[in-house]
């Protein structure tokens, strides 16, 4: 085998400043010292009186930042309607990555329905575990995957059920910071009861905002694994 051949100049190029950089910032990783600094402090104290959350990510995530994963989450549905429409046009349409595996086909009908239910689990405790919205709709969006590669092309997925399914979720995290505006004046404001810590019906608004982002990210991923694993001509 030709090494000149098989490797691009470029790609050689590029793995040579990237293995360069990694020596280079080596020592400053593995001489990285985890300490709580003041700012630190006061956001776990402005945590737990603001949200409830047991999770202070979640709430940085959600409540201190929502403007930013509003953001996040525009950036995706922009992402995938470009791919939509870039995609929509190959009408012919075959299930390439499909394998004919009988096992894979049996497990998939028992997988399916738990993998589900443990991206809702991931979602719901996004504010008592490590975890959240965009974690537990892909994990959601997954089994769908897992179906399109068992299933081959007996599987048909609604887009039409997708689309009304991302809408809401998309409307109801804006109204949520809607709300907050008009109840507490400021955007995803906690204006739900705190409860209490560490307990399911805890973090106020946090769990609704987490429900909303991970319907909206499972249907969006989900529509994205369908295009790409269904047209022929993509290769």
């Amino acid at each position: 085998m030709n090494l000149k051949k098989e490797i691009e100049v470029s790609t050689f190029i590029v793995s040579l400043i990237v293995s360069i950089m990694t020596i280079l910032l080596l020592p400053i990783f593995l001489d990285f010292n985890l300490t709580l600094t003041s700012l630190g402090n006061s956001l776990i104290d402005l945590n737990l009186v603001q949200t409830g959350s047991a999770n202070a990510v979640t709430s940085v995530v959600t409540y201190f930042r929502g403007l930013d994963t509003l953001g996040e989450i525009t950036v995706l549905f922009v992402s995938i309607f470009g791919i939509g429409l870039g995609l929509d046009r190959y009408r012919e349409k075959l299930n390439i990555f499909a394998y004919e595996n009988r096992l894979l086909k049996t497990a998939v009908d028992i997988l399916f329905p738990l993998i589900i239910l443990f991206g809702f689990y991931i979602i719901i405790h996004g504010h008592l575990t490590p975890g959240g919205g965009f974690q537990g709709g892909v994990i959601i969006a997954s089994a769908f995957l897992l179906m399109f590669l068992a299933k081959h092309n007996d599987v048909t997925l609604n887009h039409k059920i997708i689309s009304i399914a991302e809408a809401l979720s998309g409307a109801g995290f804006i109204l949520l910071g809607f709300l907050g505006v008009l109840l507490i004046d400021r955007f995803f404001g906690n204006f739900l009861p705190l409860g209490r810590v560490k307990t399911l019906c805890s973090g106020g608004v946090i769990p609704l905002i987490y429900i909303f982002v991970g319907v909206k990210v499972s249907a969006e991923m989900t529509a994205l694994i369908d295009y790409f694993i269904r047209i022929k001509d993509v290769r």
